[in-house]
């Protein structure tokens, strides 16, 4: 019972003080970003990001999200510096402001 007590948590959360690098209970360096094949991304500072423990050291598996109004089945893509491409569950897709209509829709 003791020794379960002291366990870690399967994951720790620490702000993103720079290339790589996140501050929260413990301090990390050299931090890789594990996300999706084909998304690289590196979160601004100040982004609270959720790091786990693997058998090759620790790992950022991304950062919690703001409210961004999504609906559920939506997905938005979106940097620092305002662009944005919005997938909507209507089957639109916005891309920073500007509306496609799914095909065959006019």
């Amino acid at each position: 019972m003791i020794a379960s007590q002291k366990k870690r948590p399967a994951a720790d959360t620490a702000l993103i003080t720079g290339s790589g690098s996140a501050q929260g209970a413990n301090r990390y360096r050299g931090l890789p970003f594990a996300g999706p094949w084909g998304i690289a991304y590196q979160p601004p500072n100040a982004s609270q990001a959720v790091i786990v423990s693997t058998n090759a050291g620790s790992t950022c598996i991304g950062t919690l999200a703001q409210d961004r109004g999504l609906k559920p089945g939506e997905l938005m893509l979106f940097s620092a510096g305002g662009a944005e491409i919005y997938l909507k569950s209507n089957g639109e897709v916005e891309i920073n402001g500007q509306i496609f209509k799914p095909k065959g829709e006019s």
